[in-house]
């Protein structure tokens, strides 16, 4: 998790080690975009190269969250991109590409992972064989994308579960997130 300061310059990240709920005002790493770490009894995200690099390519991005939550990570873990099954997902993310293990085999860094946020329109993605990115404007609109990520692959679970064991081989997807883009769509 982290956060890009007002100044632009810098971010709040979440200290490596430390989970979510045990983040606090004396732990958080300051790094300036550039790299540099604020002095700290703490050590920031491994993850910490990703995170500068996608602040740096797109201006839009002032949060990001990044779990390993367990549903989604299943679905990357199989090498498998969670559908967009929901009116929800299509409206709020679009697609979430599945972001392969480097070419060495071993996590994802910024040079696989910057490439797909490029695009503008990549509000999320899966990082194979190990979790999720959500990005937003701020905190909240990164961590809201993370859970809908998250609960996006449960339900694509108990749907392709519910299919298999009635013999069902296709289902309807949704092609619109509201009922205003299906009506511009017509």
């Amino acid at each position: 998790m982290s956060v890009r300061l007002a100044s632009r310059d810098a971010i709040v990240i979440k200290p490596s080690g430390v989970g979510f709920n045990e983040c606090t005002r004396d732990n958080l790493q300051v790094v300036n975009l550039d790299g540099t770490i604020a002095p700290s009894d703490h050590k920031p995200s491994k993850d910490l190269g990703f995170h500068l690099d996608l602040y740096r390519i797109r201006d839009d991005i002032n949060a990001i969250v990044h779990c390993h939550s367990p549903w989604a990570t299943g679905y990357a873990s199989a090498g498998i991109e969670i559908p967009c099954l929901t009116v929800q997902t299509i409206e709020k993310i679009g697609r979430m590409p599945l972001i392969p293990l480097s070419k060495e085999g071993g996590p994802q860094t910024d040079v696989d992972i910057s490439p797909v946020f490029v695009d503008p329109s990549v509000k999320a993605a899966v990082l194979a064989n190990q979790g999720t990115i959500g990005v937003g404007k701020d905190l909240m609109s990164a961590q809201y994308l993370a859970e809908i990520i998250e609960e996006t692959a449960h339900i694509a679970y108990v749907r392709d579960t519910l299919m298999a064991a009635h013999g069902k081989t296709a289902a309807d997807l949704p092609q619109y997130g509201t009922a205003a883009d299906a009506q511009a769509a017509s």
